[in-house]
C-alpha cells in the first residue's frame, strides 16, 4: 500500500507538471435568472398592460469538442428541452477538450430563465484541442409577442463572461490559442402604425496573447460582468409585435505546446504535494493488504473529424 502511494504520488506530481506546464484555454458566459418587467406607459388609457405569445421557439443546447493527438477526436451534443419548463444540459469531451451547455427552460415568452455555456482545451507536445458551446431560450433564434399598447416591456438578467489563454501563441509551431465568450439580449419589433423598435445589447470576450517587450508572446485573460438588458417601448395606441433574441456562446483552440511557456508556479507543487502527502497518510493508517488492481487499457477509437470550429 505504501508502494502504491508514493506511485500515486508521483504520478499526480508529474500530472500536474504536465498539465501546468501545457497549454489551456477556456471560456464561459452565464445568464442569471432573465427578469421580465412590463410597465403600463398610461395608466388611464384603460388598456392593461399585458405581454402574450405569438410563436414560442424550443430551448436549446449544443457542444462540440474536438481533438488532435495520436487520432482525431469528435465528440458532439445538440438537444431542445423536452418540456416548457426544466432543466436541460450535456457534456461533450475529447481527450483533448470539453465543451458543456445548460439551461433552464421555462414558459415564458424567452423560453428560459437562465443560461450557460462553457469549454476548454488543453495541449502537449503531441496534440492539442478545440471547443465550441452554445444556449439559448428560442430555436430557430426568436420567439415572437404581442405588446399591449402604452406598454414597455424589459428583459434583464446579470450576466458574466470569461476568456482566458495560457501560452497565447507558439512562434515555432505558427498557431495560436483563441477563447470567446459571447452574449446577446436583444428586442425588435413594430407597431401597427409602422414604428419600427431595435434594442439590446450584447458583449464578446476574446483573449488570444500578448506581445511581451522581447518579442515572445504571453496568453492573457479577459472578462465582463454586469447588468443585460433590452426593452420596446410600445408608445402607441395599438398594439406592437415584438421579438426577443437571445443567447450565450463560447468557443476556444489551444495550440500545440512549444515546451517553454508556461513555467508551473513553484507552490502549485508545495500545494498539491502537501494535500497528496496528507491523503496518502490517511489512506496509510486506513489500509488493508490487498492485490492492486489496474484497468484494463483499451486502445483509442479513431473517429472522422466533422469541422474544425467555426
Amino acid at each position: 500500500m505504501q508502494s502504491l502511494v508514493r506511485k500515486t504520488l508521483v504520478a499526480a506530481l508529474l500530472g500536474l507538471a504536465a498539465g501546468a506546464a501545457g497549454a489551456a484555454t477556456s471560456s464561459s458566459a452565464t445568464f442569471g435568472t432573465l427578469v421580465i418587467t412590463l410597465t403600463d406607459l398610461d395608466p388611464h388609457d384603460g388598456v392593461a398592460a399585458s405581454l402574450t405569445f405569438q410563436t414560442q421557439g424550443h430551448a436549446y443546447v449544443l457542444g462540440e469538442a474536438l481533438g488532435w493527438g495520436e487520432s482525431a477526436e469528435e465528440a458532439l451534443f445538440a438537444h431542445t428541452a423536452p418540456r416548457p419548463q426544466g432543466a436541460l444540459g450535456d457534456v461533450a469531451a475529447t481527450s483533448w477538450s470539453s465543451a458543456n451547455a445548460s439551461l433552464m427552460a421555462a414558459d415564458t415568452v424567452a423560453g428560459f430563465s437562465t443560461l450557460s455555456a462553457s469549454g476548454a482545451a488543453l495541449s502537449g507536445l503531441d496534440g492539442y484541442g478545440a471547443y465550441r458551446s452554445y444556449a439559448t431560450g428560442q430555436d430557430p433564434f426568436l420567439n415572437q409577442f404581442t405588446l399591449s399598447a402604452h406598454t414597455m416591456v424589459t428583459f434583464s438578467t446579470m450576466a458574466t463572461l470569461q476568456s482566458q489563454t495560457s501560452m497565447g501563441y507558439n512562434l515555432e509551431a505558427d498557431q495560436g490559442e483563441y477563447a470567446n465568450a459571447h452574449a446577446l439580449l436583444l428586442v425588435t419589433g413594430s407597431s401597427l402604425d409602422g414604428q419600427e423598435y431595435v434594442d439590446g445589447h450584447e458583449v464578446d470576450v476574446t483573449a488570444t496573447f500578448n506581445v511581451r517587450d522581447d518579442g515572445s508572446t504571453e496568453g492573457v485573460k479577459a472578462s465582463w460582468s454586469g447588468l443585460l438588458s433590452a426593452s420596446l417601448s410600445n408608445d402607441t395606441a395599438f398594439q406592437a409585435n415584438g421579438e426577443l433574441h437571445a443567447f450565450v456562446s463560447t468557443e476556444g483552440v489551444s495550440a500545440v505546446w512549444d515546451g517553454v511557456t508556461p513555467v508551473p508556479e513553484p507552490s502549485s507543487y508545495a500545494m498539491l504535494l502537501g494535500g497528496l502527502l496528507l491523503l496518502g497518510g490517511v489512506a496509510k493508517r486506513r489500509a488493508r493488504p490487498r492485490p492492486a488492481k489496474f484497468p484494463r487499457r483499451y486502445p483509442r477509437q479513431k473517429t472522422g473529424v466533422r469541422s474544425a470550429i467555426r
